[in-house]
């Protein structure tokens, strides 16, 4: 653990035998869990180079420009959840070795990121989710990593990277992984049952939030038993999109950020929301009693990794900082303040609280299987998908 600490409000409990849980990556992995995930920031542009060159035939690091540029979640880059001491583990490696500190360019969720890219945005590194690997590869702004250049690589679990893998070559670098799931107030909400339902409990008019995401079309279809909801039909579309609309009169607010679900937790205008897991830290953290629900339906599952611009002149750098982000400080940091899992193997789980494995089933490889989550995946129709979730917005 070297000087790593977690402050007193965060240490929660006990441990987790390192077996099970590296068990219950590699379930996920096998499960092929997919993702979504957090504001978009005008950012900078890109750089130029020579793309698909060899490391060999590239400057040295020294010799590059620095001034890293990572296109990044909110809450990753900016540090403005947490005292930058303690949220520079992400990135602390690579600056002590670099002497750089990132850039930081932030979208609200896989959609926008992709989207501006795809309008010319350039940047050196990019973090989006599995889901969307192969738009992003389809794009044609990316290269393969040399993954002899990343160190921490080897500590990685082998078969969530084969995710990051296409047409052999390893395109991302897989690292962070996690649920979503309705979250609530033990102290204030009594479900009839444990179901997503409770996002539409008319019970709780006005203390409801959902995520503004398409996903929510797939949260109804996966309660309405809809027989594949990443693949819907034009009908099927069509009711999702009227319940929600039928409900939308119960919801406070549609939360872009995970922190802004948190916030309106702790102001108390919410007690209900959809929530990935770090929103359960940030209420833990704050002295609430918040539950983090396994649906009888199933949560949804995803996992993230990092992609390197083909057109960077940050190409050292880029391997620098994507090796920072899967030390085994930095992913000790992101299980104990996001309880989101990480591929690298090598971590000391006996800093994780008790807390976080009970919520989390972390000691149960079944909680990342079918029944009981489903892997993201790719929507083939996306764009009609968009559609419908607008007129819900609209409505």
């Amino acid at each position: 653990m070297g000087d790593f600490r977690i402050p007193d409000h965060r240490m929660l409990g006990v441990r987790l035998d390192r077996r099970g849980f590296l068990g219950m990556s590699a379930v996920l992995a096998a499960s092929g869990l997919m993702v979504a995930c957090k504001k978009v920031e005008e950012g900078g542009g890109g750089s130029t180079g020579a793309p698909g060159a060899s490391p060999s035939a590239r400057p040295p690091l020294e010799e590059e420009p620095g001034s890293l540029q990572v296109y990044d979640w909110g809450g990753y880059g900016d540090g403005a959840y947490y005292p930058k001491e303690e949220y520079q583990y992400l990135w602390k490696q690579y600056e002590t070795e670099t002497g750089d500190t990132p850039t930081f360019v932030l979208f609200e969720d896989d959609d926008a990121g992709y989207a501006k890219v795809a309008a010319g945005a350039r940047y050196d590194v990019v973090h989006p989710c599995a889901y969307r690997f192969g738009d992003w590869v389809d794009l044609d702004v990316l290269q393969p990593w040399d993954t002899s250049l990343i160190p921490n690589y080897a500590s990685l679990n082998p078969t969530l990277e084969a995710y990051g893998n296409i047409d052999g070559r390893q395109y991302f670098v897989v690292a962070d992984w996690g649920f979503a799931a309705p979250m609530y107030r033990a102290d204030t909400v009594q479900p009839q049952e444990d179901s997503w339902g409770l996002l539409w409990d008319d019970r709780y008019e006005g203390k409801i939030s959902w995520w503004d995401s398409l996903n929510m079309l797939v949260i109804a279809a996966y309660y309405h038993g809809i027989a594949d909801p990443w693949a819907m039909t034009d009908d099927e579309l069509a009711q999702m999109r009227d319940f929600l609309i039928s409900k939308k009169g119960l919801v406070k607010f549609f939360w872009g950020q995970s922190y802004d679900l948190f916030r309106a937790f702790k102001q108390e205008e919410v007690w209900i929301g959809y929530a990935w897991p770090d929103a359960w830290t940030y209420a833990r953290g704050a002295g609430f009693d918040v539950v983090y629900m396994e649906p009888k339906e199933g949560r949804t599952s995803w996992y993230c990794g990092f992609g390197m611009f083909a057109e960077t002149q940050n190409y050292h750098h880029a391997h620098a900082y994507v090796d920072s982000w899967n030390s085994v400080k930095a992913a000790e940091f992101l299980l104990n303040y996001y309880a989101y899992g990480h591929t690298n193997q090598a971590v000391d789980l006996a800093i994780i609280s008790e807390d976080i494995v009970v919520a989390f089933s972390l000691d149960d490889p079944s909680a990342v299987e079918e029944p009981r989550a489903h892997a993201e995946r790719p929507i083939e129709r996306r764009d009609v998908y968009s559609e419908y979730w607008s007129e819900v917005k609209a409505s």
